[in-house]
């Protein structure tokens, strides 16, 4: 078996058939879908029990009890007979060729390979595409990667992680990518890039809305202390603190706080970062990948605080 696809669902009846679709017809034939539900109370079973019907070879179903979207990953993982892992979101759909063209991409001897993305909004014309991997000026592909986004579902992988080095991903917390691929880039310099847009995320309006009225946006100060303590354990902090460094700059001082600043959370949020970036990072200010991000990004960095947050909230709605 050459590929096999891990897709946890949780009530998502109205999507997951784009999902299957995206699936069924992948060019690449020597491939598995195992479908992990997660105690859904939709109807989205009967979708999927239609789809082990008419392809049985290529799509399983499996239950478990309602854990969370890690627990479903870490789930299917033993069912999983391909040399190749991948993970999918069940409200996201991929092009046909993303598991043939990532699959020969790794044939050719690399560990990891990643694709570019494209986020699109339901019931809006509003799309962008993203960068899999940081087109920085970075010789070393290790660090360049940990510059990248690092979402599980745009990414195949060799089974060995998961099989032989038994990576899991860190149960009841959101942020849950962040650990395991961090440690895989910081782990190999075999990175491959599909320079094209094979997955296409979906960002749900309503689930933005809880995001950011969410408690659980704290939980990313401790997901990045899993980070910190893996590299420590690892002997590869001192190796990485710069990119370390830049990637809590991403996630407590720049995109991160583009979600915070919206929250009714937002001081205690802030609070808490600036005490992690204080703590750990006290001169992240001047982080060497700074340069490299936008005018605006550069100018919100610099000027934004508690007694600003209030303008920059006009120019980030």
């Amino acid at each position: 078996m050459q590929v096999s696809v891990i897709v946890p669902m949780y009530n998502v009846e109205n999507y997951i058939k784009e999902c299957l679709d995206s699936l069924v017809n992948q060019t690449l034939k020597d491939m598995e879908v195992i479908v992990v539900n997660d105690g859904s109370t939709d109807g989205g079973v009967k979708i999927v029990e239609s789809y082990c019907k008419k392809y049985p070879d290529l799509i399983r179903l499996v239950h478990k009890e309602n854990g969370g979207l890690s627990d479903a990953r870490n789930y299917g993982i033993p069912y999983a007979k391909g040399k190749y892992i991948g993970f999918l979101d069940s409200d996201d759909y991929v092009e046909s060729t993303m598991y043939e063209k990532m699959s020969k991409k790794l044939d050719e001897g690399y560990d990891v390979v990643v694709c570019d993305i494209e986020y699109f909004y339901e019931d809006s014309d509003n799309k962008w595409i993203l960068k899999g991997l940081s087109d920085w000026n970075i010789e070393n592909i290790s660090k360049r990667a940990l510059l990248s986004p690092m979402f599980a579902w745009n990414k195949l992988y060799k089974a060995k992680y998961f099989k032989e080095e038994n990576y899991r991903y860190p149960l009841n917390t959101w942020y849950e990518d962040l650990p395991v691929t961090t440690l895989i880039f910081a782990k190999t310099d075999k990175i491959g890039h599909v320079n094209e847009a094979l997955v296409h995320y979906r960002q749900r309006e309503g689930s933005i809305m809880s995001a950011t009225r969410s408690k659980r946006l704290f939980e990313i100060f401790n997901v990045m202390k899993m980070v910190r303590d893996n590299f420590k354990k690892q002997n590869l902090y001192d190796e990485y603190k710069d990119e370390l460094e830049y990637l809590h700059i991403e996630h407590l001082r720049l995109y991160g706080m583009f979600r915070f600043i919206r929250s009714s959370l937002f001081e205690d949020l802030y609070k808490e970062s600036d005490k992690t970036m204080n703590t750990y990072y006290p001169n992240w200010k001047d982080n060497k990948y700074i340069n490299n991000l936008s005018l605006k990004n550069k100018v919100f960095l610099k000027y934004f605080n508690l007694t600003t947050n209030v303008i920059f909230k006009l120019f980030i709605k």
